[in-house]
């Protein structure tokens, strides 16, 4: 699946979930549903052909702008499911006029990244919904040059009227284009690091604690992180709660709960002194129960949780977030698992990596 703007999604036909929002452009799909399947159906039949030019039309901007008008009324997620013909015909569209001087070759690059992204994060045992034919995915998609040509006629004369629409682009655009020297989007990617990174946080948090939990009642854990056994009461509602050395993981203020999650993790707001507790239990638990013996140095991306934690953050403290994932990649960077159908990570690594290496990103440059 391929994130184009906020809430809109490019995906292949293979698989039409029809309690999402949608439009449908295939040979094979692009009709009317039975009126019978329509009725029982939680997601809207938006449009549907079996060509792009029976959908989209005359105007690509039109196309997009009612996408966001629609996803922006309902606060619903839209996927635009395409067979092989249509999918080469919206990238080509979506590429070139979201990234002007963005050349053939680097356009290539771009559609074998979003294919690679799909094909890694649709593994079956990853997914919890369902999986799709990888093999049939990633047999290359054949020409795409006759696509790109066309589209480079078409979006020449569209740019000025698609800027207008002030979509919210991807993170990992966001970032080439900050990568790139240019000045725009500044504010849209502070708030997309700030975001993501609060999502990122809490997701290894939670995951840590989640492990704590289940192994809580093992001695040797136990041990390991010297707690007295006879504290712990699984039939407490939290059972690490009047535990010392994992005070943080049973702060009320940091967990809350309610008759259906055990703990949900909140970090907006924390003092700073709760912060670096919380920070320091996480470490302290590699170090001591996973045997991760090593400098503290090498957690020094734990720190984060100090801008996390902020309402926002500077213009410095991006640029220093940013170089840091330059210089020192760490696991998946501020992008949690769940919202890598919202980030292209391998291209967010690729555009990382060609900045490392002092290469020129005025190709993915956004308009």
């Amino acid at each position: 699946m391929l994130h184009l703007f906020n809430k809109v999604y490019l995906e292949f036909d293979n698989n039409i979930e029809i309690n999402l929002d949608r439009i449908v452009i295939s040979e094979r799909y692009g009709i009317q549903m039975y009126n019978v399947i329509d009725k029982v159906a939680y997601g809207e039949l938006m449009s549907y052909g079996k060509t792009y030019d029976d959908v989209v039309k005359e105007s690509f901007v039109g196309f997009v702008s009612s996408l966001k008008d629609h996803s922006a009324r309902t606060g619903k997620k839209v996927i635009i499911y395409c067979d092989k013909e249509a999918y080469k015909r919206v990238i080509s569209q979506w590429f070139k006029i979201i990234l002007p001087n963005l050349d053939f070759e680097s356009f290539k690059t771009l559609a074998q990244y979003s294919l690679y992204n799909q094909r890694i994060i649709s593994n079956s045992q990853l997914s919890s919904v369902y999986s799709v034919d990888l093999n049939s995915l990633w047999e290359d998609l054949g020409e795409l040059e006759e696509h790109w040509n066309l589209a480079k006629e078409l979006t020449e004369h569209e740019e000025e009227s698609f800027r207008l629409l002030d979509l919210n682009y991807s993170y990992e655009f966001l970032l080439s284009n900050y990568l790139s020297g240019a000045q725009t989007y500044k504010d849209e990617l502070r708030k997309t690091v700030h975001m993501f990174l609060r999502r990122w946080f809490k997701e290894m948090f939670t995951d840590n604690r989640q492990m704590v939990l289940l192994n809580i009642t093992n001695r040797k854990f136990q041990e390991a992180m010297g707690i007295d056994h006879e504290l712990v009461d699984i039939t407490r509602i939290d059972p690490l709660s009047g535990i010392d050395s994992l005070e943080s993981y049973a702060d009320d203020e940091i967990w809350e709960r309610d008759q259906n999650q055990y703990g949900t993790c909140k970090l907006e707001g924390l003092s700073v002194e709760k912060a670096g507790k919380l920070k320091d239990t996480l470490i302290n638990i590699f170090e001591t129960f996973e045997g991760m013996e090593t400098d503290r140095s090498a957690f020094e991306v734990q720190d984060w949780i100090f801008y996390v934690i902020k309402e926002t953050i500077t213009d410095e403290e991006l640029e220093a977030i940013i170089n840091q994932m330059v210089n020192k990649p760490f696991d998946t960077i501020g992008v949690p698992r769940f919202d890598f159908q919202n980030v292209n990570f391998p291209l967010f690594q690729h555009f990382l990596s060609k900045k490392y290496n002092g290469e020129d990103l005025s190709k993915y440059r956004l308009l």
